[in-house]
């Protein structure tokens, strides 16, 4: 009777709900692991116990608990039963507090160098004269303003006549994703339609939905050495595993991910094939079809960001990996930020269309509904050909913002520095010579009002990498000149300080520093 009393409300199963039971059993599982009533190590009764107990089949039972096993929830161990995991005890389920029952509880994590130079550059702003060389922003400055005005204004006042914004924005949201669709089947080769696409309010939201779709606690994602710190934040919040393939000239070493894929149960692989991020190389074609070939050898999903496919200033653009027909591994992230600024939030995802209607149903569980006027708005400057007119208007000038840096560059630093010039994209990936050390070259720069990012913050395990990636496209002339100058003058004070205390630490009254 004790039994009885405890497990059935915890997995009350509702004869009248369509879904079936062992699924059932499961989300009742799940809530009562996450809610904290079930805690890590709990035993569970048996199967034929647990059956006799909520009145079902026992492979009902037997369901439910693979199910849970595979996912993370539960761990069985032989000849002793079945558990509540106990891995979920590390940091992933709060102790409930006696003082404070409903109060809910929080792990503050210390921010990672990334984030903490966006904090740097947000308090810059106030400061007059201070620059910043972004990862590759576009420049709010050459925006239409009056063309997006109009658009806004006759999108507004259509949506009130028409009385859609009371409704949601699902007339709103088809409307873009039709559009969407069309410019991916015109200006990238995908083969898609609007039930293929689901709209997301920036990258970073399109990533942690479709990683929260696709991975359980311990899977293994495979990252390229140098790579996106948000991105890999967010697989590691949601319990996945690193491993990291090498980059070399011509990108990710595709050849390495068999023999990874050989090591591990590869679940994922993340990677920027069009303009590598962030050392903006494009990955050449023999290796993008090793690529998708390896994915569909060993079954692992290819997340392909694609953030900047507008802008290219030499030849044709690749394609992306989501184009080729035969691949069947491959979602697709793209996003309107790059073409109209960060203050228009508009990603999307591009995924078979029952994957997208599961991403869309995620969607909407935490996001709600998107703005109804913006998408409207968004769908209309596609369609009537003004985004297109405005991406051909500013490429032509960010083409000569990328010149203006890479000879303000050379005059500056000379064979100090190695710059491979990009097809495309909207910063470069700038390498320094080893008298320059970079973090120092950082530091001494944010003190002469440049914010700039250390090489090291886009490896995923804090590596050093004497690099930094200096965005063009949100300077214009004069400010690209006058923030070359700056760094020319970190760098310059810090061979100063070299040549005075070649140790490079801090005198000691005997001369250099001991050990």
């Amino acid at each position: 009777m004790v039994q009885l009393r405890k497990w059935q409300p915890l997995l009350k199963l509702d004869g009248a709900q369509p879904q079936a039971s062992y699924r059932q059993i499961v989300e009742g599982l799940v809530a009562a692991i996450s809610e904290g009533r079930l805690r890590p190590g709990t035993p569970l009764p048996g199967t034929r116990e647990m059956a006799q107990l909520l009145n079902v089949n026992r492979k009902t039972v037997i369901l439910a608990y693979e199910e849970a096993e595979t996912k993370g929830w539960l761990e069985s161990v032989q000849r002793r039963g079945t558990f509540v995991s106990r891995q979920l005890a590390a940091g992933t389920l709060a102790e409930p507090d006696a003082a404070q029952p409903f109060a809910l509880v929080l792990q503050e994590e210390p921010a990672v160098a990334y984030f903490a130079a966006n904090e740097q550059a947000a308090a810059q702003q106030d400061r007059p004269g201070a620059l910043f060389f972004d990862n590759g922003a576009c420049d709010h400055r050459l925006l239409p303003q009056t063309v997006l005005h109009r658009y806004y204004r006759n999108a507004l006042r259509n949506s009130f006549a028409a009385n859609t914004v009371r409704h949601g924005s699902a007339c709103s949201s088809h409307s873009l994703r039709s559009a969407l669709a069309d410019m991916l089947r015109h200006n990238r080769s995908l083969n898609v339609g609007a039930e293929h696409i689901c709209l997301t309010q920036g990258v970073q939201m399109s990533l942690y939905l479709v990683a929260s779709v696709l991975l359980k606690p311990g899977d293994v994602v495979l990252v390229e050495r140098l790579s996106y710190p948000p991105a890999w934040e967010i697989f590691r919040q949601l319990g996945a595993r690193l491993v990291t393939v090498d980059l070399d000239e011509e990108g990710c070493r595709v050849e390495q991910i068999d023999a990874l894929c050989r090591l591990h149960q590869v679940r994922m692989l993340y990677i920027t094939p069009h303009h590598q991020f962030p050392t903006t190389v494009s990955l050449p074609a023999g290796r993008r079809q090793q690529l998708l070939e390896l994915a569909r050898q060993h079954d692992f999903c290819v997340v392909e960001e694609d953030y900047d496919h507008e802008y290219h200033f030499a030849g044709r653009p690749y394609l992306p990996l989501a184009s080729d027909r035969q691949q069947r591994h491959v979602i697709y992230i793209g996003s309107l930020s790059k073409s109209l600024g960060s203050t228009f939030r508009c990603s999307f995802i591009v995924a078979p269309a029952e994957v997208a209607a599961a991403l869309e149903r995620r969607a909407t569980l935490t996001l709600g509904q998107g703005d109804a006027v913006m998408q409207q708005m968004l769908a209309d400057l596609i369609n009537d050909g003004e985004l297109k007119k405005h991406l051909r208007r500013v490429t032509r000038e960010y083409r000569r913002r990328r010149e203006t840096l890479l000879v303000c560059l050379r005059d500056a630093f000379g064979e100090q520095v190695t710059v491979r010039e990009p097809e495309g994209g909207l910063a470069l990936w700038v390498r320094f010579a080893d008298e320059i050390n970079v973090d120092q070259l950082v530091g001494k720069a944010l003190e002469l009002d440049l914010v700039v990012r250390s090489g090291r913050q886009f490896s995923p395990f804090g590596h050093a990498e004497n690099a930094l990636r200096l965005g063009f496209a949100s300077l214009d002339m004069d400010e690209i000149r006058l923030a070359t100058q700056r760094l020319a003058q970190a760098a310059k004070a810090i061979a100063t300080s070299v040549q005075r205390n070649p140790c490079g630490r801090s005198p000691s009254p005997l001369g250099c520093a001991v050990e």
